[in-house]
């Protein structure tokens, strides 16, 4: 029974780290597939009865999908901070070779 905890934490980080890649690289339709994907699932559940609509099953979505915006923001933020600094590099070594 552990295996079936185990593998379902190796998915979940995949997922999340698939989901940064997708805002590092600025993958703005790759990294909507993850919750439109996640919100036809609790829909589906709804549906199906599985949920309800119960505080737990109203909230546990909504902090999956805004820890889900979370990452690929935190990836996308960290991408544009990384080109910043190249950019402030090239304006400091331009303005050092025009003097």
């Amino acid at each position: 029974m552990d295996w079936i905890y185990i593998s379902s934490f190796i998915g979940l980080v995949t997922l999340g780290c698939l989901q940064y890649y997708f805002g590092y690289r600025d993958y703005k339709k790759l990294g909507m597939i993850l919750p439109i994907i996640f919100i036809g699932l609790v829909i589906y559940f709804i549906i199906k009865g599985t949920m309800t609509f119960s505080v737990r099953d109203i909230l546990m979505p909504l902090l999956v999908l805004f820890t889900l915006a979370g990452v690929y923001n935190n990836g996308y933020e960290k991408k544009q901070k990384a080109i910043n600094k190249e950019l402030d590099k090239m304006k400091a070594k331009d303005q050092q070779s025009m003097q």
